[in-house]
């Protein structure tokens, strides 16, 4: 019995592997467009959501045309790392521009195709949150929301993981953030990012034990576009 109980136990650890594989979370969404805070298509009330970022990523995309919040498209190229270093298009895709973003043309300062020092591909941050509220049982099974904030906002997302480290000396998955937004003349809006305090102790096991699962979610696979624009198109801008 010893010996068939060792067998199914590992017949079972594989069978959690293939499943776990097959039933990738996808997560929610948590749109900013027009300054608008809002979690699948709600409004948040008082345009503020308090959370618990549990995992960022740094993301590079790039899209061919000009935007069409009507006609949303994905972007030809999009390259993900943990750390910012070493970043390269993603084997899925559709277009890679470069063995190397940072030998990239696009992802030279003064590429913007609309003038100016921008970027063609966009520099920004894909961030993993759970709801504030979650107790340290429920950790396991709470839904991830997605949160890709403005290039324009993170600088804000910067100031605060320095804030948090320099008032808890924790990274952001060990405190509560509100995040908001607020008017700003050159970009519309920004994306506001305010600490609330340390979390308890207790939550941060099971939130540590969540981080693969919250890695995995930020870093979408795009499909490709179904029609790609005309090459004489350039990379339209965010």
């Amino acid at each position: 019995m010893g010996k068939e109980l060792v067998n199914y136990e590992e017949l079972l650890a594989g069978m959690a592997v293939q499943t776990a594989t097959l039933e990738r979370p996808s997560g929610s969404t948590i749109s900013t467009r027009a300054g608008v805070l809002s979690y699948n298509g709600q409004p948040c009330p008082g345009n503020k959501l308090e959370c618990i970022i549990i995992a960022s990523v740094h993301s590079n995309t790039l899209y061919e045309g000009r935007f069409d919040p009507n006609n949303l498209s994905s972007p030809i190229c999009f390259a993900y790392s943990e750390s910012g270093q070493n970043m390269a298009p993603h084997p899925a895709s559709a277009k890679p521009q470069s063995e190397s973003c940072d030998t990239c043309p696009n992802n030279q300062w003064g590429s913007d195709p609309d003038g100016g020092r921008g970027k063609a591909c966009k520099n920004g941050r894909v961030l993993a949150l759970i709801p504030a509220n979650t107790t340290p049982d429920a950790v396991p099974t709470a839904e991830i929301a997605i949160l890709r904030p403005p290039v324009t906002s993170v600088k804000n997302y910067q100031q605060h993981v320095q804030t948090v480290a320099a008032m808890y000396n924790r990274p952001p998955l060990g405190v509560i953030t509100e995040v908001g937004t607020v008017p700003d003349v050159k970009s519309q809006y920004k994306v506001t990012f305010t600490e609330k305090g340390p979390l308890d102790i207790s939550m941060i096991k099971p939130i540590l034990d969540k981080i693969p699962a919250a890695l995995e979610t930020c870093q979408k696979i795009y499909e490709a576009n179904k029609e790609s624009a005309p090459a004489s198109d350039k990379a339209k801008k965010f």
